[in-house]
């Protein structure tokens, strides 16, 4: 059964929040794609004290394992000031990585919230937070910065909120029977949401907004190394050539051999560097 976690529902904000597209992939998704069990340190003691710092910084009170009002705090973030929301939000993502060193990436893993006492859908919450965070404040952090206020009007459009629901409804129309179906729909939902920008009034439909929204969620399938074939290109420089309608969006599957002009930011998955 899709169990769909909707922090919606739970919580009423002044509008939707875009980013609750991660954390509306269902059980069956998730059971898909296949967990590192590689044992990386991460040592209790800095992790609760690396947790408290980042708490304390972003005004939450609780663990993170207390998935709702976690995400319900991060979320808060994402507002029409970037300077007291999302640069705000960078920052402190920036004191966390260097709170936890070189055990960030393992502190911040599906594995590592299972063990202490996640669920799998909860440890794919937490994960897709961090995995957000790393892409949105570092490889996306000058789009985002540089383009807030077209980001702020597209994502709190009803047309997007409408679109969502849409592209949403094509991705669990698939049947995933495999890791790669899952990768390759998961392409195809960035795709139909970066449609969105392409098609959104100038200034506003520029190509770096078109591949940060699609990077944006093709990053929230790419935790533990997986998905590594599936990237965000903006084919040529016409706009004309992008994607029309949601159907097209999961009809065209974009790979690096597609011989598409390339807009993709070379970087590691958990990038180290420090932005803000």
């Amino acid at each position: 059964m899709k169990l769909l976690l909707l922090l919606t529902v739970f919580y009423a904000v002044s509008a939707q929040q875009p980013k609750d597209v991660e954390f509306d992939i269902s059980e069956k998704v998730i059971e898909k794609m296949p967990l590192n069990t590689v044992y990386i340190p991460c040592t209790d003691e800095k992790y609760m004290y690396c947790q408290s710092q980042f708490n304390s910084f972003i005004g939450y009170q609780g663990q993170w394992t207390d998935v709702n009002p976690f995400i319900h705090t991060i979320n808060s973030f994402y507002k029409a000031d970037v300077s007291t929301g999302f640069l705000t939000l960078c920052h402190a993502r920036t004191l966390l990585f260097r709170c936890l060193g070189t055990e960030y990436e393992s502190c911040t893993s599906r594995f590592q919230f299972l063990r202490k006492g996640a669920n799998a859908t909860v440890a794919y919450q937490l994960s897709g937070v961090f995995n957000s965070l790393d892409f949105e404040c570092s490889g996306g952090s000058i789009q985002a910065t540089t383009n807030w206020g077209c980001i702020w009007t597209v994502w709190n459009s009803q047309r997007y909120q409408d679109a969502k629901q849409a592209c949403l409804a094509a991705f669990y129309n698939t049947t995933f029977n495999s890791q790669d179906q899952v990768c390759v729909s998961g392409q195809g939902l960035a795709v139909c949401l970066s449609l969105q920008f392409s098609t959104a009034p100038v200034p506003c439909n520029i190509n770096d907004l078109i591949w940060f929204e699609c990077e944006r969620i093709v990053n929230l399938f790419q935790f533990d190394g997986l998905c590594s074939n599936i990237r965000c290109q903006v084919k040529g420089n016409f706009l004309a050539d992008q994607p029309k309608t949601i159907e097209e969006a999961f009809q065209r599957k974009l790979t690096h051999n597609e011989g598409l002009a390339e807009i993709h930011l070379q970087r590691k998955h958990r990038s180290p560097k420090l932005i803000f």
